[in-house]
């Protein structure tokens, strides 16, 4: 299904509005490239965040370049401690065939879940992978506003692990570490605070180790339960088709994204991403 869109103005006010309100906004047809989309999102996040897997194309936005595999539903970095608010997408140049953003509204996910689901994802899960050295290292640089990763420390990686409750670490081989951390599947702190089933369960692994996820009593989630939850999705789940100068601009913690496949070869299509924490106030 393809979502049909009217055409916006592209006015801070009925950016926001519609975000808020809709949970996901398209600007099509408004001129925009690269630096120009990269300036809309430092105007609208209070503080810009950053994927260490990923290849930086300007200070603020990333390349978006994994694969042309088909990508499962997830929320960006949802296994982070600090995922982003805000994420945006530009299409400078659009794939003709496949390539299309899936967007599924956690919320209206939520809402359809009988009650038993519900209760099963009331409490946190624990979300378990192994980050190499290099991964950790840039991670904790951004962070804590360290210039050059390479200079982080095991300390600093202890600082960041206790300033943001949920998360442990183990050694690993090669000065990498095991990781652990709680986090909740079903959340309200998206931007218009409505419960929503938005998390990484059904989400890929291209740059990292697949993460584990066990529930609070120690059970490990089940395939069944996971192919489930993808069918239950891909009922509220619709497409992008991407223009050429398309942005998306979504809240990430209601609306889980993925990709469908990408039938033309890589370098035929360009997609970058911008990421932020916070809407500053007076965007």
């Amino acid at each position: 299904m393809n979502i049909a869109q009217t055409q916006l103005r592209s006015s801070h006010q009925s950016i926001k509005n519609t975000l808020v309100e809709q949970g996901w906004v398209l600007l099509r047809h408004e001129q925009y490239d690269v630096a120009s989309f990269s300036e809309l999102m430092s105007r609208l996040c209070q503080k810009l965040t950053y994927d260490p897997a990923r290849e930086n194309v300007t200070r603020q936005s990333q390349k978006v370049d994994a694969g042309t595999q088909a990508v499962g539903l997830h929320i960006e970095n949802g296994t982070t401690p600090l995922p982003p608010d805000i994420i945006a997408f530009f299409s400078e140049k659009s794939a003709s065939q496949g390539s299309q953003t899936t967007l599924c509204d956690g919320h209206q996910v939520w809402q359809s879940l009988p009650e038993t689901l519900k209760q099963k994802f009331a409490q946190p899960m624990t979300i378990s992978r192994y980050l190499p050295k290099h991964i950790w290292q840039r991670y904790v640089a951004t962070a804590l506003n360290i210039s050059d990763a390479e200079q982080v420390t095991p300390h600093n990686l202890q600082q960041f692990i206790q300033m943001i409750p949920g998360q442990s670490i183990s050694p690993a081989e090669d000065e990498g570490v095991q990781y652990h951390l709680k986090m909740n599947m079903v959340r309200s702190d998206n931007l218009k605070g409505v419960p929503a089933f938005a998390n990484t369960l059904l989400g890929p692994s291209y740059n990292y180790e697949k993460p584990r996820f066990h529930f609070a009593d120690g059970s490990e989630i089940s395939p069944d339960l996971i192919a489930e939850l993808a069918q239950r999705c891909e009922s509220h789940t619709s497409e992008i088709n991407w223009q050429d100068g398309d942005i998306a601009i979504i809240d990430n913690k209601r609306f889980m994204h993925g990709r469908r496949e990408i039938r033309v070869p890589l370098e035929n299509r360009k997609l970058y991403i911008c990421m932020g924490l916070g809407m500053k106030p007076d965007f």
